[in-house]
């Protein structure tokens, strides 16, 4: 196709406006629309985190039927460091005799003394509790054959195309404890993409069993009631609850502390009265820091028993929320797709910015309101993307219709240059062109040494954030004695000294970096514990030398750095480190005295030269470097030598 063609097609497309722009909005209509049925898992991270904070504006109060007894820090300091002689937890649980039901969030795997073992399975006997169980632990296929039956004995009885969590472990309480309760429960509860609990599995799938979770398990008992499940929903006697694809329901979760909450050294004293829970619905867990399992969720960290409780709350009062997805969500953003189209009508920019800014506010209190008033949870993220990209789009379409696309375009792209070399490029005075020129010059080179584990163990999430923590402090040394950083190459530095701002020390500035660099690590490795994957060891390489600095690349796209053997050696000898170290340490295993302890910064010889007055370096001998056909000498900078307080410069 010729590019008068193009351009006529162009023209014709903009002189039907509402064809285009009808065109045009449905892109990121349809694209949204996608993203919401199989959104990724830091869509889905973003997307959950923007509509957390409605939680906070929910006006309802915890039902007064539901009550958590707590082992508490009040009770952790009465009766001495969890767990206790269950003698002791059978008392207190005596106390519990006249409440509805009791929902244990704890497992006792373990056996103690035959007497105290005894206690408490007499004390559960006599009480309407259920018992809890672990997916995890041995495996599922080991269990004994009456362990399974009571774990079918506990299961729904419909479940027929129901989407449930399998589970292949489980973990138990001893025979004796399991068996004084009427049924079991699950206890696990699972994090949604950016590990903050909002959902509550209803059930997962343990061989052929479909075992309810702790607050279904507890309706169960009380009403008699079984949960129904199928692929769409889930019936529990005449309530319906919202489910989504793995049979979760997204929690209503109230004003944290709104709860009635017991301490346990309260059951134990002499005017405690059962009578205080009659008619209750109770869970017994743990929620002192140093014990419980805390959660994150939107309102902050909970004990996972008030997950539990939550739930159950939620039951009650029938505020459990419904998440508007499929054909609703599509509907809704059909509605602010037209609107938008709308706004585009109107020539006046700060008029179509106030109505986009009022737009957005609109889909919050939307959102907002749905939660208020219906119990139904929209994801605003989606109707926000939606806005944002046919924002764009439409104002992009707009500019089209009134400007050349062609001239946007080169003007766009064309002129494309990283901000902070036009800045510095400005400042002195010279032409953005490509080219370089030849000068004496220092290379400084890091990489981290033993990273792949790093890597491998950490979260991306969490590998990114310690990355730039390590990466900022680096820059800073770097740039404090005028260095230049030229790129970062995945957990590798390279900068410059002398380019593009001169400096005739180069060589000794470029020393004192790495040696800050490393004092920096240091700090930084102090905030982990020894061994811990997260501490960092670097190696560093340092040349000194001509070579070619300026602007290379294409004429459409070129970056500031520099060229040369100076660079090359540079870098191989930050390389070299780790084999150069290992030999040290090997040389000092057998008994070599060795002017200072590692080889963490290697020097090349015009390096040296400029340094050896000023600083402790020493010959590490020849090093064959990858690449070069010569060995070369090194020297190593015993930085340990030189003071640690490097906050002003030289």
């Amino acid at each position: 196709m010729s590019f008068a063609r193009f351009k006529l097609g162009v023209q014709h497309f903009i002189n039907r406006p509402w064809v285009g722009l009808t065109l045009l909005l449905s892109l990121p209509l349809w694209f949204v629309f996608g993203l919401s049925l199989k959104p990724p898992v830091m869509v889905q991270a973003v997307s959950s985190a923007l509509s957390d904070s409605f939680y906070q504006w929910n006006p309802r109060s915890a039902p007064d039927k539901v009550v958590f007894i707590e082992v508490e820090n009040s009770s952790v300091q009465a009766y001495g460091r969890w767990p206790w002689p269950r003698s002791l937890i059978a008392q207190g649980l005596a106390g519990l005799n006249q409440a509805d039901v009791i929902g244990l969030d704890m497992v006792f795997s373990e056996p103690t003394h035959a007497n105290e073992d005894t206690a408490l399975a007499n004390t559960l006997a006599d009480l309407p509790a259920i018992g809890g169980v672990f997916l995890n632990g041995p495996k599922a296929q080991l269990l004994s054959g009456a362990a399974y039956d009571q774990i079918l004995n506990s299961a729904l009885m419909h479940t027929a195309g129901a989407q449930l969590i399998g589970s292949e472990q489980i973990e138990l309480s001893i025979p004796a404890l399991r068996e004084a309760t009427p049924i079991l429960a699950a206890l696990n509860i699972l994090a949604d993409a950016d590990q903050r609990f909002r959902h509550y599995p209803l059930a997962f799938w343990l061989k052929e069993a479909a075992l309810p979770n702790l607050g279904v398990q507890m309706w169960r008992y009380a009403y008699q009631q079984d949960l129904i499940i199928n692929r769409q929903q889930a019936q529990l006697g005449d309530q319906t609850i919202p489910i989504d694809a793995l049979s979760r329901s997204r929690l209503n979760f109230y004003v944290k502390g709104d709860f009635e909450r017991i301490a346990f050294a309260d059951l134990m004293q002499p005017d405690w009265n059962p009578s205080k829970l009659a008619n209750k619905w109770v869970i017994f867990g743990v929620s002192e820091a140093g014990i419980s399992d805390l959660r994150a969720t939107p309102l902050g960290q909970y004990p996972g028993p008030l997950m539990h409780l939550t739930f159950v709350a939620n039951l009650l009062d029938t505020s459990l929320l419904t998440e508007l997805k499929g054909i609703q969500l599509f509907f809704l953003l059909f509605i602010l797709a037209g609107l938008l189209g709308l706004i585009l009508q109107f020539k006046n920019a700060w008029l179509r910015l106030g109505l986009y800014v009022l737009l957005a506010n609109g889909v919050y209190a939307l959102g907002l309101g749905l939660y208020l008033y219906a119990n139904l949870w929209l994801e605003i993220f989606f109707p926000l993307l939606l806005l944002i990209s046919s924002l764009i789009i439409g104002e992009l379409w707009l500019f089209i219709r009134h400007k050349a696309e062609a001239d946007y375009l080169r003007s766009a792209f064309a002129s494309y240059v990283a901000p902070q070399l036009v800045e510095q490029i400005v400042k002195q005075g010279q032409d953005l062109k490509l080219g370089g020129d030849r000068k004496n010059i220092s290379l400084l080179f890091s990489d981290l040494r033993n990273f792949t584990p790093t890597t491998e163990k950490l979260a991306t999430e969490e590998l990114v954030s310690h990355l730039n923590a390590y990466f900022g402090l680096m820059i800073e040394q770097i740039q404090q004695f005028n260095g230049t950083l030229d790129k970062l190459m995945g957990d590798g530095i390279m900068a410059i000294f002398n380019a593009p701002l001169d400096d005739e020390d180069h060589a000794y500035h470029a020393c004192r970096a790495a040696i800050a660099m490393q004092y920096a690590l240091e700090d930084f490795n102090r905030r982990f514990a020894q061994g811990d994957i997260r501490r960092l060891k670097m190696g560093i390489g340092i040349n000194s030398g001509e070579g070619i600095v300026g602007n290379i690349g294409a004429k459409l796209r070129f970056n500031y750095t520099a060229m040369g053997d100076v660079v090359n050696i540079a870098s191989r000898l930050e390389s070299a480190t780790k084999e150069a170290n290992a030999r040290w340490q090997e040389a000092i295993m057998q008994g070599e005295t060795k002017p200072c302890a590692e080889v963490d910064i290697l020097l090349g010889e015009q390096t040296y030269l400029a340094v050896k007055d000023r600083l402790p370096c020493y010959p590490v001998g020849k090093l064959a470097l990858k690449g070069k056909s010569d060995t070369l000498a090194a020297w190593v900078l015993d930085w340990r030598a030189v003071k640690s307080d490097l906050k002003q410069r030289d």
